[in-house]
């Protein structure tokens, strides 16, 4: 089935707070309107779109998932996202491709943590929403407060659209205040409004409704005003246009469980919500960084944004793309204007799940799955190669925690480079470093959830087991004073021997100079052949580190003497000699441990603030200042110990119950406090005893 002309689409993107019931909604909907012949349950584990195996396991989506399905002429693209923070990455690729949202509340919860969150990010980028009110049926649940609490937070801009006939267990229908009808399916609309006390709450939520549509449009505010009838069109083509503005911000009620509220969502989303032809032409930048529009016109030329990447073992790399204009065909040779290299697309789908629909062409405006690219990675843009354009990359949410990790055995470690690879063209917010001064191999993700599953996917996916740990703190030694030291180095075994002699002198340099190395031979003491070799000798160690096992740095290593013997020396002799030299000189230059300084900004509601301020002070932290950032919360900036940050994802999150944000980058070094020093310096120095007792 080829794509419906722009007009007929609707990209929609399905955000909340973690665990308020979006997924099983989404997969009421799909069962209701025939697109799936079973209804998953999220619960059971049979969800259709949740199909990882920790996705099962865990109850909750890890992955963005799509369902494309046609209804009453159409086309409707879901994109199911995750709700919780660890996995925040394809909830802002979603937005990122989506026109418009429908924003999840759990009706026995309220207002959230994710609600807020992900509320501010479709504030930023002007993103056209409507609010679902979900789970009506518990026992807690209350329409009326949640409202409330909507209305509080985010103004008389939300207003109900669809409020529910019944409550709790006794939810019935729906009562769409445009109509005026009760809806309880999506060609069941009942004609009359109840006529108890209810019809008086209903009278109220239409005043609200009607007062919010009127407010945006000075021809109906006037004819309101003078008390006369507005048409159901009119008010209907009003809020369409204040919806897509932002203006006005509906809310549905729904229950999955009793199957109530799909078919008002469903009206919601096709009258209300913005095609990609009323999104308007999308910003790109040509080669030389000039902007460029694209309409979305399918007789254009192509631009398609690859969001999403699904590397599969099995079945191969999976690329999700939403084409912006032109026609994407399969067959078809396309270009990467991101990797600057062509790709042949195949075969091409549309997704339910893991349901593939394949077809022939995706026009403007649509969303669809093309298996198997080669070089094309998430953030990707594909065009027409005479027609060169880029799209902006998605702004992923930077990691927060990491850990270290190593191959469990020697077939591990030879398949990890290519697995880790495909992990992050997978997972664009997990980053793998290579830590030099730990020689370990860092993993750091939003959170420790998302490195769980990163490593269940390492280890089922892609055939490789790796033990974890807390990452080593990369600190670093230098030198206080000067001094001068002798290293000899003399082995007789018989035949030709080893000789090598010199002396050196070191002294501190300033911070980041690294290691400086001179000489000042007089007299040939050491053959100018055998310089090279010392200078080889004192790097070597001084990668390697003295008093802790630590890179040594910010100091100078001069050559002045020494003595050689003219059989015996060699290029190895001098080598050696020259790393003795540099270990009994930084035993006698008043050596100390460096610790890398994280400058780090803590996002913070007000109230938890003094919270968050006295556990920055019991990590050793230096508060730099406070500012406010509007909604209620506050920005502290502070210089850390990065020792003290490996954890403060998880710990920040239960602190502020998951309201709480930070980033941290790296800021320079400074002297590590003596007590630390000494269990540095001890852990080493019994780590050596360890391993000299094992030889």
């Amino acid at each position: 089935m080829p794509s419906p002309e722009p007009t007929k689409i609707r990209n929609v993107a399905v955000v909340g707070h973690g665990g308020s019931g979006k997924t099983s909604l989404v997969e009421s909907i799909l069962h209701a309107v025939g697109a799936t012949t079973r209804l998953g349950k999220v619960d059971d584990g049979t969800s259709i779109l949740d199909t990882d195996p920790e996705e099962q396991k865990r109850h909750i989506t890890i992955n963005m998932a799509l369902a494309s399905f046609t209804h009453e002429g159409t086309k409707i693209n879901l994109v199911d996202t995750p709700g919780y923070a660890d996995f925040a990455g394809d909830q802002h690729a979603a937005l990122r491709v989506a026109d418009a949202a429908i924003v999840f509340v759990d009706a026995s919860a309220g207002v959230q943590v994710g609600t807020q969150t992900v509320w501010s990010e479709l504030e930023k980028a002007q993103t056209p929403r409507v609010v679902a009110v979900g789970r009506l049926d518990r026992e807690n649940a209350d329409f009326d407060e949640v409202l409330g609490q909507l209305r509080e937070a985010y103004g008389i801009r939300v207003v109900p659209l669809h409020v529910p006939l019944g409550e709790k267990q006794e939810i019935k229908a729906t009562i769409d205040l445009l109509h005026g009808q009760i809806l309880k399916g999506p060609k069941d609309p009942v004609a009359e409004l109840p006529k108890d006390q209810e019809a008086e709450r209903v009278g109220q939520y239409r005043q609200q409704l009607v007062e919010a549509i009127v407010e945006t449009d000075e021809d109906l505010l006037t004819r309101y005003l003078d008390g006369k009838e507005l048409a159901y069109d009119e008010l209907r083509d009003a809020l369409h246009a204040a919806v897509r503005e932002g203006r006005v911000i509906p809310v549905v009620a729904t229950s999955a469980h009793k199957h109530v509220g799909y078919a008002a969502l469903l009206n919601t989303i096709r009258e209300m919500l913005p095609s990609p032809a009323e999104a308007g032409s999308v910003i790109g930048r040509s080669v030389s960084g000039e902007e460029i529009a694209r309409k979305p016109d399918p007789a254009d030329k192509l631009s398609a944004f690859v969001f999403k990447t699904l590397a599969d073992p099995f079945v191969g790399k999976l690329s999700y793309v939403r084409v912006y204009s032109g026609t994407l065909h399969h067959n078809a040779q396309v270009y990467d204007a991101t990797k600057k290299e062509t790709e042949r697309v195949g075969q091409i789908f549309f997704l339910r799940g893991k349901e593939q629909e394949a077809t022939d062409a995706v026009g403007a405006g649509d969303i669809c799955a093309v298996p198997k690219l080669t070089a094309t990675t998430t953030n990707a843009t594909l065009c027409d190669k005479d027609a060169v354009i880029l799209y902006d990359e998605i702004d992923f949410p930077p990691p927060s925690f990491s850990v270290a990790i190593e191959p469990s055995s020697k077939a591990d470690l030879d398949k990890l480079a290519t697995a880790l690879h495909k992990l992050t063209d997978e997972d664009p917010t997990l980053h793998v470093r290579r830590e030099d001064a730990t020689h370990e191999t860092i993993l750091s993700a939003i959170g420790e959830s998302a490195i769980e599953v990163a490593l269940h996917h390492l280890k089922n996916k892609f055939g490789v087991q790796v033990d974890m740990r807390t990452p080593r703190v990369p600190y670093r030694e230098s030198i206080r004073g000067k001094a001068q030291a002798q290293g000899r180095y003399k082995r007789q075994t018989g035949g030709h021997g080893q000789f090598g002699d010199v002396f050196l002198e070191i002294e501190p340099q300033p911070a980041g100079s690294g290691v400086v190395y001179a000489t000042r031979i007089v007299g040939g003491s050491v053959p100018r052949n055998f310089w090279p070799a010392v200078e080889k000798g004192v790097r070597e160690t001084a990668e390697r580190g003295v008093i802790a096992g630590y890179p040594l740095s910010d100091f100078k290593a001069t050559l002045y003497d020494g003595s050689f013997h003219q059989v015996d020396s060699s290029e190895m002799s001098f080598k050696i000699a020259g790393s003795l030299a540099l270990q009994n000189c930084v035993k006698e230059a008043q050596p100390f441990l460096l610790e890398p300084i994280m400058n780090v900004e803590v996002l913070v509601p007000e109230e938890q603030m003094g919270d968050v301020l006295a556990d920055l002070n019991s990590r050793r932290g230096r508060v730099l200042g406070m500012e406010s950032t509007g909604a209620g919360h506050q920005r502290i900036k502070a210089h850390v110990p990065m020792a003290e940050t490996f954890r403060y994802a998880t710990d920040l999150r239960s602190m502020t119950g998951g309201r709480g944000t930070f980033s941290a980058e790296l800021l320079g070094y400074e002297e590590c406090p003596s007590h630390i020093a000494q269990k540095v310096i001890a852990a080493h120095e019994g780590q050596a005893e360890e391993t000299a007792a094992a030889r």
